[in-house]
């Protein structure tokens, strides 16, 4: 047996125990059931949440999730909203002032100042696009914003068989970092991925048809220089539907605009993910991973849109998808 194929069966055993409703059962027990015990180090614990955005949904849904967890087990829980506050400096101060046990930042922004300002404080983040881009210090650790790529390619060729030419837009500043590591993922599964970088001087407008020319499937990876707004969404999607190529992507959000299959992180429990972590970290407890991939997830796959497409998928995935999408 090739090893692509050796991956494939792992997959297929994994997916059924990651993708279904969160059940205590070994490593996810770890990951998603509640906290059973703390130690008197954790239970006085002084946590600051630093929040890039609290408008934003899937921030809030995270910290929620997060405190719902840890607040049992800490002293006091401190907020600090960056886009509020409008004054990143003001984190500063807080942080000398307060003195926390741990520093959890939710989103980019907040993690590169927490990460400035912390000092020697343990930093924890999560909803981070593409954490490899950052440059880390051995005082923190993170719940990763995206599965990880074996996990995602894997899925892809699962549900999707044959569509073995796979295009991908990126914006260098954003993944290059993820982009490598598909690379060799990719490779591993008997796959060919298909890059077209987005700049300043080559924009999405022109090289995106060509791109599609050439490939089976769109992945479209959560980039902040290619998905810059509602307009380039729009795009990517009508030429992707003009030339019949199935999208793959990140957020059930892009359903309403033609996805055919979507894998996403649960959000919650990624807060909850990160609050276990949280209470590691406060006992000293040996972390084997500093920065994990997310414990849950969702697949949503778009059977209309495929039908649409005349792009067929594998029924025997039907087991692994939380939500198939069918023409009324």
């Amino acid at each position: 047996m090739s090893m692509s194929n050796i991956l494939l069966t792992l997959f297929k055993l994994m997916i059924k125990l990651m993708i279904k409703p969160p059940v205590c059962l070994g490593l996810l027990s770890v990951l998603c059931c509640p906290l059973i015990s703390t130690s008197a180090a954790a239970a006085q614990a002084k946590i600051l949440i630093v929040n890039s955005d609290d408008t934003v949904n899937k921030y809030r849904q995270v910290k929620e999730a997060f405190k719902l967890q840890i607040t049992p087990f800490a002293s006091r829980i401190i907020d600090f909203n960056v886009q509020q506050s409008q004054q990143p400096e003001l984190l500063e101060k807080l942080i000398k002032d307060e003195s926390p046990d741990l520093i959890y930042s939710i989103g980019s922004q907040a993690y590169q100042l927490a990460a400035q300002y912390g000092g020697n404080k343990p930093v924890l983040f999560s909803s981070v696009i593409n954490w490899q881009r950052f440059e880390r210090r051995d005082n923190s650790y993170g719940v990763a914003n995206e599965l990880s790529l074996s996990q995602e390619l894997s899925l892809l060729r699962f549900v999707l068989p044959g569509l073995n030419r796979i295009g991908v837009v990126y914006d260098p500043s954003y993944s290059t970092e993820r982009i490598t590591e598909a690379r060799n993922e990719a490779r591993e599964l008997g796959l060919t991925l298909v890059e077209q970088t987005v700049t300043e001087a080559d924009p999405l407008d022109k090289n995106l048809d060509g791109l599609l020319a050439k490939i089976d499937v769109l992945w479209l990876i959560a980039d902040p220089g290619v998905l810059a707004d509602r307009s380039a969404v729009e795009k990517i999607f009508t030429a992707s539907t003009q030339q019949k190529k199935p999208v793959y992507t990140y957020s059930d959000a892009f359903m309403n605009y033609g996805a055919s299959l979507v894998v996403a992180a649960d959000t919650p429990t990624m807060g909850r993910q990160a609050a276990n972590l949280a209470q590691s970290i406060l006992q000293r407890e040996p972390i084997k991973e500093t920065v994990q991939s997310p414990a849950g997830s969702h697949i949503t796959l778009n059977a209309c849109q495929l039908g649409k497409l005349n792009t067929a998928y594998n029924s025997d995935a039907l087991d692994a998808i939380n939500q198939l999408l069918e023409c009324r």
